[in-house]
């Protein structure tokens, strides 16, 4: 009876069980385009989260800084139990024994005090340089959050139009495949009626294996492109990712006219705007060594109880006050030349930082130039290569015909199925580089 009750309540705690391994092991279905991709990225990329992170980071760090500036408040308080109070020797002078030094015991055997300090800085060179910086590396966590966030978009970009052309190849050697099927059949059946060679065969069979043989690896291909995006988008690998747009939709929106002609304009470019920033760094580097020359000032106002007593219980019976305010000037006189050669390192500093933005100047426009031939070239090239697919196409179709009616050979349409393969791979190569290069080049040219 208890076996029986034991096995109907395993049976009835099965679903709860199956529903609560569903529930852990569940799989986000994660149908994109490429905007909504991009958009995705921005707001899960583990890369740009932490950028993120770092504008909010900088905001406390002005905080802290300005804070140095503020009145600062500290209370203590300390309990000491003498056991043996310290002795002094005095001159016997003092109690009418010349020549003699008696001992004296000085203060009680408990001790109590609290204080309660107060400073206010009035005026300092580093702590005002010190407010601007902290502006300054503000500019620069939200200027590395834009960068991550161009960076992302042209990234998951090139990734998306990966695994597009992956899926559109696939689709391309499926239908190969079926067509090879279809057509080795029907040689097979010419083999055995005596109208083929074997030899034509064992060719047709090894060019369908080659086709099966590529198919495998553009699978493998789809899989690391999708993987490679789901980790750029911040998603989990075991998720599903459903790229909603198609490759035609980008082909057709090819338009060249807008990336070609558009002018490259420095001042917007985040790179540049960057070393802006490391520049204004760098002058305010000189600046606080400059300003370590000046005095520094300061106020501080200190209260304190003090109660003393043999007897503790009678230790708080009596407080004794103590009361000081005062002023702290600090005035840097002689540092054997340690300032000094602090000053001219930072300028030298400086100076290199101009360099360096010079130089990102000149290799930024160079970059520009460049990507925008390498653009004009993929263009050529990619326009090229569709016209040499859609003359292969016609020629394989034309092939296809003249074999179906007897009047071109097997080797006639394997060769021109092999040439049509080999312009549609060159087609897909061509548009892969041209989506790449474009995507290349926005992120030089375009603002966002």
């Amino acid at each position: 009876m208890k076996v029986k009750i034991i096995f109907i309540t395993a049976f009835l705690l099965i679903p709860i069980f199956l529903l609560s391994q569903e529930k852990t092991d569940s799989i986000k279905i994660h149908n994109l385009s490429l905007d909504e991709a991009k958009q995705f990225a921005i707001e899960n990329n583990y890369q740009n989260k932490n950028s993120k992170i770092d504008i909010e980071i900088a905001k406390k760090q002005i905080w802290e800084t300005t804070a140095i500036g503020l009145p600062q408040i500290n209370a203590s308080g300390e309990y000491s139990n003498m056991i043996q109070i310290p002795t002094q020797m005095l001159p016997g002078e003092f109690f009418g024994a010349p020549g003699s030094y008696i001992p004296v015991q000085f203060g009680q055997q408990h001790n109590l005090s609290g204080t309660i300090t107060a400073t206010q800085l009035i005026f300092s060179g580093e702590y005002i340089v010190g407010l601007q910086a902290s502006k300054i590396f503000l500019e620069i966590s939200k200027q590395s959050y834009s960068k991550s966030t161009k960076s992302i978009k042209e990234t998951v970009t090139k990734s998306y139009y990966l695994a597009l052309i992956a899926e559109e190849s696939k689709k391309i050697l499926e239908e190969t495949g079926k067509n090879f099927e279809s057509l080795l059949n029907k040689i097979e059946q010419s083999y055995k009626l005596g109208f083929v060679e074997d030899i034509d065969v064992d060719q047709l069979r090894l060019t369908k294996q080659n086709n099966d043989n590529t198919l495998i690896t553009i699978n493998n291909q789809i899989e690391l492109s999708k993987r490679l995006l789901k980790y750029q988008l911040g998603i989990s690998f075991k998720d599903s990712l459903i790229l909603s747009d198609s490759l035609d939709i980008f082909v057709e929106k090819l338009d060249f006219s807008d990336i070609v002609t558009k002018e490259f304009d420095l001042e917007s470019n985040i790179d540049y705007k960057l070393m802006q920033t490391q520049e204004a760094v760098a002058e305010l580097n000189l600046k606080r060594e400059k300003s370590l020359y000046l005095p520094q000032l300061s106020a501080f106002f200190t209260h304190s109880q003090n109660a003393y007593n043999n007897d503790f219980a009678d230790l708080t019976s009596e407080w004794f006050p103590s009361t000081i305010f005062g002023l702290n000037l600090n005035i840097p006189i002689f540092s054997s030349g340690l300032k000094n050669s602090k000053v001219k390192q930072r300028k030298l500093k400086l100076e290199q930082t101009k360099n360096q933005k010079e130089q990102l100047e000149q290799s930024l426009g160079l970059q520009a130039d460049q990507y925008r031939k390498e653009f004009i070239n993929a263009k050529n090239k990619f326009e090229n290569e569709k016209s040499n697919m859609t003359l292969a196409k016609r020629i394989n179709d034309k092939t296809e015909i003249k074999y179906n009616n007897g009047v071109s050979s097997v080797n006639d349409l394997m060769i021109v199925q092999n040439q049509y393969l080999s312009s549609l791979n060159n087609y897909y190569l061509a548009l892969s580089t041209l989506l790449e290069t474009r995507a290349t080049l926005e992120y030089i040219l375009l603002e966002n």
